[in-house]
């Protein structure tokens, strides 16, 4: 399966993300109840490989099934706690830490003594197999870069060994979601309108850790995405940080990075001291002075700073080569009010 990630940016697609949306708890819904966790050590333990049958398709040659982990919780409207199983495709023997190229995230009726669970739902999380496994009935999580960030992970490196997930009320409606962690990205799996669905998915940087966060003690998490923008010819530690945001609003999580920046002046006096540096020290280079302007001029963006914003991003408009800085400067601009004189 072929992962989509969109590289650009167009009129519609700017005035989409960059609007706002917030939404807050429902007080009056129950606690959720304890979650029960196991992880298995081995590929080969018996209670891990009773769930393979589900995937019902037989892995090609030197591949095998390996159950990671289980979760026993509440994530539906109903009273009885579901099963949630995550199962990875490995490439190689070494346990629950082996390389894998697939992973499925299996949601079932909780078992009991006499019999295994049934299947409610089933998640592919991840793709990168070839030849990939056609499992049938499920539900395929398209993974996303953040706007604005036009850097994909490398395909080598899209498959790390870390792969898990954890059950949690993001949503702040009283019933459990499904954060999972796969690879260099991370998805949430939530109950809405009677059925599960994936309220939300994208890639993040490969050296950080995606989190989930609640800003203003609403119940409701935000969505924190992590991304280092690399620049050729800069170590990476040289290369800034790039944050979005993502809120619930009552159906999906969207960005909505005013939120973050508006309120975070730190972030921005780092990225400022980083660009200065970086400026007095490389500032002969187009490539470098692109990607610090367009996000130095995207966080004054989002915190209101329109002259601040504008001076930036006509700078990229006059000097850039990068053509996706500059559809994206075209199209910021063209959301500014118009200049005040």
């Amino acid at each position: 399966m072929e992962q989509h990630i969109p590289n650009t940016c167009s009129g519609l697609a700017i005035l989409l993300i960059l609007s706002c949306w917030t939404v807050s708890a429902d007080p009056s819904k129950p606690a959720t109840a304890e979650v029960e966790y196991k992880q298995y050590e081995l590929p080969t333990d018996p209670e891990g490989q009773k769930y393979h049958r589900f995937l019902t398709i037989t892995p090609p040659q030197e591949r095998y099934y390996n159950t990671r982990m289980t979760a026993s919780g509440n994530i539906n409207d109903t009273p009885k706690k579901e099963t949630v199983i995550l199962i990875t495709v490995d490439t190689e023997i070494g346990g629950p830490n082996g390389k894998w190229a697939q992973a499925f995230l299996l949601i079932a009726e909780a078992e009991t003594e006499a019999a295994l669970p049934k299947t409610i739902d089933l998640f592919k999380l991840f793709d990168a197999g070839t030849p990939a496994l056609e499992v049938p009935t499920v539900k395929v999580i398209e993974l996303q870069n953040p706007p604005f960030v036009f850097t994909q992970p490398p395909k080598d490196a899209q498959v790390p060994n870390r792969v898990s997930f954890r059950l949690i009320d993001l949503t702040g409606d009283g019933v459990l979601d499904v954060w999972v962690e796969f690879g260099y990205a991370v998805a949430v799996i939530s109950f809405q309108n009677g059925e599960f669905k994936a309220v939300f998915s994208s890639y993040c940087g490969q050296t950080q850790q995606p989190e989930y966060v609640d800003l203003n003690n609403d119940s409701t998490y935000e969505i924190k995405i992590p991304n280092t923008i690399y620049i050729d010819g800069l170590p990476e530690a040289a290369c800034p940080e790039w944050i979005s945001l993502y809120a619930w609003n009552g159906t999906d999580y969207v960005l909505n990075n005013e939120k973050f920046y508006t309120e975070n002046d730190d972030f921005l006096i780092r990225l400022l001291r980083k660009y200065n540096y970086q400026m007095s020290q490389y500032g002969r280079f187009i490539g470098l002075c692109e990607a610090y302007s367009f996000y130095v001029a995207l966080a004054h963006y989002y915190r209101g700073s329109e002259a601040s914003a504008r001076w930036y991003l006509h700078w990229l408009l006059e000097h850039a080569k990068n053509d996706d800085y500059l559809r994206a400067t075209d199209a910021l601009l063209k959301h500014l009010p118009p200049n005040r004189k």
